[in-house]
């Protein structure tokens, strides 16, 4: 008999006064916060899933961890259970209301991991913020005072305002890369916006962007072997974790739940297991 799908339930969310207090609990002391930009302007590479499973195998490390939303499709929000209008303020009200980061951030179910959700308005925004003054900084300014070990941002798959206020703000890159042909369209021009941005250019900087490869069957080694050809010197850039292709993952989707709590000994939670062991051992 075939094992019945959870379906996804509405998850309870903590009020801003309980995120305040887990806020005032400090953050690791061997570590210093770091801040990761999930980032590329190719849709479908696995981006979300990224975030999503990166910050919550780090605060099932013991970490505590922000997980921004920055994309107006809201999926890290609903990847984690929780609804767009469910909560009064998103991320856009952060942004072009200058409303205090700590009133929106929303706890969740697992234990050291807050959210900053989205909302569609968050496509508005980003219109809003083109013409102003020093728009790249905003995300930056706000989440500079937080008590945070990590913030992990899940970004829109552009390279338009928002995605410049997550490079401005973070100090490590982390490049999702699926293993087909059309993911790599675009890389050059993704990779450019980061040398601008985050002055990459010389090789200590480089040393904080990193490619991961996404959706890997070993089978398909013609395929494989063809786009590590094409990533060129990009390859020394590449994490050793590779994410396999695993129907897990999409059914946690589905469920609106972590890999790590939806099927904890799927190949998708090993392998998001293995990022997070390795993105650790470069932070130390």
């Amino acid at each position: 008999m075939k094992k019945q799908m959870r379906l996804p339930m509405q998850r309870s969310t903590l009020f801003p006064d309980e995120v305040r207090a887990r806020q005032t609990t400090k953050p690791s002391d061997t570590f210093m916060k770091k801040t990761i930009a999930v980032i590329n302007q190719k849709g479908g590479v696995g981006k979300t899933t990224t975030s999503i499973n990166l910050a919550c195998g780090l605060a099932l490390e013991g970490k505590k961890v922000l997980l921004v939303d920055l994309d107006p499709q809201a999926h890290s929000t609903i990847g984690l259970g929780i609804r767009p209008g469910s909560y009064p303020h998103a991320v856009h009200d952060v942004l072009i209301n200058k409303k205090n980061i700590r009133e929106v951030i929303l706890a969740t179910e697992i234990q050291n991991l807050d959210l900053l959700p989205s909302h569609i308005r968050l496509d508005r925004a980003e219109q809003v913020l083109t013409p102003e003054m020093f728009k790249e900084s905003r995300l930056d300014k706000a989440i500079r005072p937080l008590e945070y070990d990590f913030v992990v941002i899940d970004c829109r798959p552009t390279l338009g305002t928002l995605t410049v206020n997550a490079l401005y703000a973070c100090d490590f890159i982390l490049v999702p890369c699926e293993m087909s042909r059309y993911s790599l369209d675009g890389f050059a021009d993704l990779m450019e916006t980061i040398d601008t941005v985050k002055n990459t250019t010389d090789v200590p900087n480089r040393e904080v962007i990193r490619i991961l490869l996404t959706k890997y069957d070993a089978r398909k080694t013609v395929s494989n072997e063809w786009i590590l050809e094409q990533l060129g010197d990009y390859r020394n850039l590449l994490f050793d974790t590779k994410i396999r292709q695993n129907e897990a993952l999409n059914q946690a989707h589905m469920a609106e739940e972590p890999i790590f709590m939806f099927k904890p000994s799927s190949s998708g939670a090993e392998d998001y297991l293995s990022l997070t062991k390795e993105f650790l051992s470069l932070c130390q």
